[in-house]
């Protein structure tokens, strides 16, 4: 056993070259006056008397040996008078005595301070289990050494892991195994805890430190009161106690405690690995702490700090119900900022995304203004305007229409709410645009010259107004709408900053057909009908093949390709389709393809994918298949109501047509109907033909035609009319600053050592205003007291300035006696001159070191 103990000190200390023996009754010596030593390592030495001789072997004869030394009748030295009359007294500080005593052994080999002695002697055994003594590695010296280390080894053990655990995911952990499917492994952790009375102290005090109350040992759910506490605490905490709260008796006020339970709360919020466990415990262990209660007690615009899902449904069933329409503005801001307190992949910001969405669709028809304009011109710029235009209605209105099909998958508890607001939308909008077109057609009917008198420039004169000498593409995207290319600029934005790109309009023909409008954008002389077909130079050109023949007559080296056998040719063979064709163009049929199935979820989510595709497509274009110039542009636009279009809702046509379609049909008759305008074709548009006309109906009604009534084309609205046009060249963006950063408030305060605030990037990046990388911090004076933390602000969303908005959270990291502090935010590439200096009200006084 001795022996074994001498190996275990040179085995544990590489570095130990003498063990010191003290050995006064010769106990020791029997043992080992049998043993036979390596004596290729240890040299085992009873003293005989000679400390000079000792010493000097010791560091010359035997300084390549593992020493023994024994003494035999001596005790270690440990009075003043005896260290002096021990001539050995600084080899013996230099190595290690042997103790007999395992605790003693422990305590000498890791020089560790008397006060633990009584600690260590009591949980020596479990110190040293393998388990224990792997997770306290690197911890054994006694700069680090405390009583609260080993009581969290041994509670992490106790809780089944391998790694030493901070007091946050022991708390955490504990709370999880309140819940009734972990009753059993709760039972089993708090026996082992209670059978350690160090560790079962250490948690009861950490727990009254932290919850001012702990373990309920009678009780089965034995942690239910510490997550009532944090539940109670984490929602009320930044609001003063009215008489009428029943759960008052929870309420902290004492800043350290509060920031302790914030850490442990966003630690269960926020690990990735137990955040739905701590988020089920919360509600399951917390019940009795009744959302409703508080949101009786203390309203529904109370500034909640958690929100768990319980809380947010009343709030959000009284927007729905009462806010939504009457203050969009507020109601919008108010679901940026709840959803900041979700993890962005809960269920629930699937919700606060389609308030959101048609909140902000309610604010821009609020911005409108008077529907009835004085001229034509007046419309289209008032449509297009990418800022504040008619056209950002229709953009938030499919926008809406796509968070409420992501939502409809998933049940909940206002369901109902959320059925009759979508109603309700799709009403609105159906008036909305109606009317906007009623007076928008009215106008062009006042005006002599029809859509003549307008400033933008017709579709059918793409080719010949935008062709260049260089190599050059043009992608022509079935029915992508004016408003979806403005959503394809902001992506566009955040792309490569090599290339330039500029969103332009033009007059797309009628009857806003794809048969009539596509092929109009090739090179022409002229544009002719053909029964119900279009003719291109006298030719209809119904396919890809024979429109490439047709585009080679102008263009020798041309192509024309259909873009998924684009993207579905191997990479060489797309350059080589560039390399070897100057002039190429690209048919997209995303949007049009889809849709036509009526299918509401079809048509909102072919946007998205035309969106998708044509973001990765247009900078591929121009970077690897080394294309110089990029046109895009749709053939023509559409509406879209989310709705069922009943018999009676359809616009009847009893005069001849040669043909007939829901948004149009020809004929040659120049009769008045009634709800029908006529246009010559040759008028408004390309073809030439001298008795057919156009007519379409006002507004957006439909005609009872063959073809689909949700998603239509080929009237003469502004939204099938405005065909956008993207220009792309090759060329750095000629980007001329960063993005501005401001402050949402300005009334900061660091409450229980933690300061919250919101930034607002004042500008989306475009293509003439860059990114910017910030770093936060709060100082003393110069004295930084919190973490850098660093925000790259990177939002091309210029039309919802609530997606330009960050929360940051800084969390003190120094002892502040000050109640003055200062957040100082920079620019990463300039950190001497602050972008934003701000005074930060100190409300957590902290008197103690961290």
């Amino acid at each position: 056993m001795v022996e074994e103990r001498i190996y275990n000190y040179f085995k544990n200390n590489p570095q130990l070259h003498v063990l010191f023996i003290f050995d006064r009754l010769n106990f020791i010596l029997s043992e080992l006056e049998d043993v036979t030593w390596d004596d290729t390592l240890y040299l085992f030495k009873v003293f005989d008397g000679a400390w000079f001789n000792t010493k000097y072997d010791i560091e010359n004869t035997w300084k390549d040996k593992r020493v023994i030394l024994l003494f035999k009748e001596i005790n270690c030295p440990h009075t003043e008078e005896q260290m002096l009359n021990f001539p050995l007294l600084d080899v013996l500080k230099a190595n290690m005595e042997y103790k007999e005593e395992d605790y003693a052994s422990f305590m000498q080999q890791y020089s560790l301070p008397e006060k633990y002695r009584l600690f260590i002697k009591k949980n020596i055994s479990e110190i040293q289990s393998t388990k224990i003594s792997s997770m306290l590695a690197g911890y054994l010296s006694p700069e680090v050494f405390s009583e609260d280390l080993v009581c969290r080894a041994f509670i992490s053990s106790y809780l089944g892991e391998k790694k030493l655990l901070e007091w946050e995911a022991i708390t955490v952990r504990m709370l999880t195994l309140g819940m009734q499917s972990e009753r059993q492994r709760g039972q089993d952790f708090f026996n082992r805890l209670r059978r350690n009375q160090d560790a079962e102290k250490a948690v009861d005090s950490k727990l009254m430190r932290i919850f001012g109350r702990s373990i309920n040992y009678n009780s089965q759910e034995k942690m239910k009161e510490i997550a009532e506490c944090l539940k109670y605490n984490s929602i009320t905490e930044f609001m003063g106690v009215i008489s009428g709260d029943n759960y008052k008796q929870y309420k902290i006020t004492d800043p350290l405690m509060l920031k302790e339970q914030n850490k442990i709360y966003e630690y269960g919020m926020q690990n990735r690995q137990w955040s739905e466990k701590f988020r089920q415990t919360m509600e399951e262990l917390g019940k009795d702490i009744k959302e409703e209660e508080i949101i009786n007690v203390y309203g529904i615009d109370a500034q909640y700090n958690y929100m768990p899902e319980a809380l947010c449904w009343p709030i959000l069933k009284e927007i729905l119900e009462n806010k939504l329409i009457s203050e969009p503005d507020r109601v919008k801001d108010r679901m940026c900022s709840m959803a900041l307190k979700f993890s962005p992949q809960a269920d629930i910001q699937v919700v606060f995304k389609f308030i959101e969405k048609v909140a902000l669709y309610y604010e821009k028809v609020k911005a409108i203004g008077s529907l009835r304009l004085n001229t034509t011109e007046a419309y289209v710029q008032k449509y297009i305007d990418r800022e504040e235009g008619l056209c950002l209605v229709d953009l938030c209105y499919r926008q809406s229409l796509e968070a409420y099909h992501e939502l409809i998958t998933k049940n909940f508890d206002i369901e109902q709410n959320i059925s009759d607001v979508k109603r309700q939308l799709d009403m609105e909008y159906d008036k909305l645009t109606n009317e906007l077109n009623l007076e928008w057609l009215t106008c062009v009917l006042e005006q002599e010259n029809l859509f003549d008198g307008l400033s933008i420039r017709k579709q059918e004169n793409l080719y010949k107004e935008e062709a260049t000498q260089e190599s050059q593409v043009f992608v022509i995207s079935d029915a992508l709408r004016y408003e979806v290319a403005v959503e394809l600029m902001q992506k566009l934005a955040s792309n490569s900053t090599d290339h330039n790109f500029n969103l332009k309009v033009r007059r797309a023909m009628l009857p806003t057909e794809t048969k009539y409008c596509k092929t109009a954008m090739l090179p022409h002389n002229s544009l002719t009908l053909h029964g119900n077909e279009m003719a291109v130079d006298d030719v209809v050109l119904s396919t890809i093949d024979s429109r490439t023949k047709h585009l080679q007559r102008y263009k020798p080296k041309s192509l024309c390709i259909s873009y998924e056998e684009l993207m579905n040719g191997l990479v060489n063979s797309k350059r080589e389709i560039f390399k070897e064709n100057p002039l190429v163009y690209i048919f997209h049929d995303t949007i049009d393809r889809a849709s036509h199935s009526q299918s509401p979820f079809e048509v909102i989510s072919a946007c998205r994918r035309a969106i998708d595709e044509l973001r990765t497509l247009i900078p591929r274009i121009m970077a690897s298949w080394n294309v110089t110039n990029v046109v895009v542009t749709s053939d023509h636009g559409f509406i879209y109501n989310d709705k069922d279009f009943e018999e009676k809702d359809k616009h009847s046509i009893t005069e001849v047509c040669e043909e007939k379609k829901t948004r149009y049909y020809l004929t040659t008759s120049d009769a008045e109907v009634e709800g029908i305008v006529k246009f010559p074709i040759s008028k408004v548009s390309g073809i030439t033909s001298s008795n057919t006309y156009v007519a379409v109906p006002i507004g957006t009604n439909r005609l009872a035609a063959p073809g689909g009534y949700n998603f239509a084309h080929g009237g003469a609205t502004l939204q099938e009319m405005l065909i956008p046009v993207i220009i792309g060249h090759k060329g750095k963006q000629q980007k001329t600053a960063k993005v501005g950063v401001s402050l949402m408030e300005h009334n900061l305060n660091m409450v229980s050592s933690q300061l919250k605030f919101r930034l607002i990037q004042s500008e989306a990046v475009s293509m003439t205003v860059m990114e910017r990388k910030i770093v936060c911090q709060v100082f003393y004076g110069d004295e930084p007291v919190t973490l850098e933390k660093e925000l790259l602000l990177n939002s091309t969303d210029s039309i919802n300035p609530n997606n330009r908005v960050s929360e940051i959270t800084l969390n003190l990291n120094k002892s502040v006696t000050s109640s003055v502090l200062q957040l100082r935010i920079y620019d990463v590439d300039d950190k001497l001159n602050p972008l934003i200096k701000e005074t930060v009200k100190n409300n957590t006084i902290i008197e103690r070191d961290f």
